[in-house]
């Protein structure tokens, strides 16, 4: 099912773990290099500067080469460019196939990256060109949807899981809107709806050995999962969508979309607190902030300076008061930094590790005789 070799797959996430518990104190140094030696996978991985800069790379590559034979053989657009589109396509994704994956045994290098999207790209327009001019927006997304589902599962890749939960999303909205007189009533809960279904299915599959390929495929769809929840049911959100759509100043129901704006990021740290879910955590204080601003947004109560000076000041006192009570009480959370790191952790430590730690030390200067005396009288000083 999956495209990459599973028993280097199994190494790096060995390999990843180890490190993890190397950090944690559980293992030491020794030990995990003695595990990082005996898991090896065989995998082209550079770290994320090489990785863009082959990105970039490719993407010039593939676009001076289909632009070349665009001006060769100038294709039509009915039904030329789709055909043209459709070859492109077949042919970047047999390359990331047979070629990248299988050959070159590219796995996140940047290279299989662009290949990947390129194709879907590629091929997801030119059959969206063989339909008529006035498809619905809906068809799209129909013929879209399987390209992204196969691919997510065939590579693992999270930004076309992102992609896939969107155009998945987007279905499901489109079918209500057509739905005559409940339309404006069910969109918000449709879209609830979907998500809370695809929170649990991730968090199911999350909790499943088998899907240890797909972990982090799962845990962008939950996150988009908890953030479209809300999303869906924000009073701004059903409001402009009610002006936009059907030109009502009012949305209906206002009372129930107030309090699920206020009601579901208290819910979401409540639960992060209880179930010790630091994504639900985290994602319950961001929306805090939107829901501060969706307020806002229809209440003008102080200036939005004095308001984000007061925001930032009970934010500092809750972290200041959190951090303290973290230290004194260390359990399921604590102050201290883990194992896991962003991307922006890890970018800063390859950018001090390429720049800062490889640049050679200061050559000494070899002096020639005893030096002059810094003082008034001829005497050598301290640079004897």
């Amino acid at each position: 099912m999956i495209a990459y070799n599973r028993n280097w797959l199994d190494a790096r996430l060995t390999r990843e773990q180890a490190k993890e518990w190397q950090v944690r104190g559980l293992l030491t140094a020794a030990q995990e290099k003695t595990v990082a030696e005996r898991y090896k996978p065989d995998f082209y991985s550079p770290n994320v500067f090489v990785r863009i800069g082959l990105a970039i790379f490719t993407l010039i590559l593939m676009l001076a080469l289909a632009g070349l034979a665009a001006v060769i053989f100038e294709p039509d657009r009915e039904p030329g460019m789709a055909l043209f589109c459709l070859f492109w396509g077949v042919l970047w994704l047999c390359l990331l196939e047979f070629w990248s994956v299988r050959t070159a045994r590219h796995y996140g290098s940047g290279i299989d990256d662009m290949l990947l999207y390129g194709g879907l790209t590629a091929v997801i327009s030119g059959t969206g060109l063989l339909l008529p001019y006035n498809t619905p927006t809906l068809v799209y997304c129909l013929v879209a949807l399987p390209f992204l589902v196969v691919a997510a599962i065939r590579y693992a890749d999270r930004l076309v899981a992102a992609a896939a939960f969107i155009c998945a999303l987007l279905i499901i909205l489109l079918t209500v809107k057509e739905i005559p007189s409940l339309a404006l009533y069910l969109l918000p809960f449709a879209g609830m709806a979907f998500s809370a279904l695809a929170y649990r299915f991730a968090r199911r599959g999350g909790e499943r050995y088998t899907w240890r390929y797909w972990f982090g495929v799962l845990a962008v769809v939950e996150t988009l999962a908890l953030v479209t929840f809300y999303v869906s049911g924000n009073y701004w959100v059903v409001q402009q969508a009610g002006l936009e759509l059907y030109q009502l100043e009012q949305a209906p129901m206002a009372w129930f979309f107030w309090a699920f704006t206020f009601a579901v990021p208290a819910i979401y740290i409540t639960l992060g607190l209880r179930l010790k879910d630091r994504l639900l955590l985290d994602i319950g204080l961001a929306l805090i902030a939107a829901a501060v601003f969706t307020f806002r947004y229809y209440f003008h109560v102080l200036p939005l300076t004095w308001a984000a000076v007061m925001a930032g000041a009970v934010m500092f006192v809750f972290a200041f008061f959190a951090i303290r009570y973290l230290r004194k009480h260390p359990g399921a959370f604590t102050f201290d930094t883990g194992a896991e790191k962003s991307l922006l952790q890890e970018i800063e430590e390859q950018l001090v590790e390429q720049t800062i730690a490889s640049q050679p030390g200061p050559t000494p200067v070899k002096q020639e005789g005893f030096g002059g005396g810094q003082f008034g009288g001829g005497g050598a000083g301290q640079d004897f």
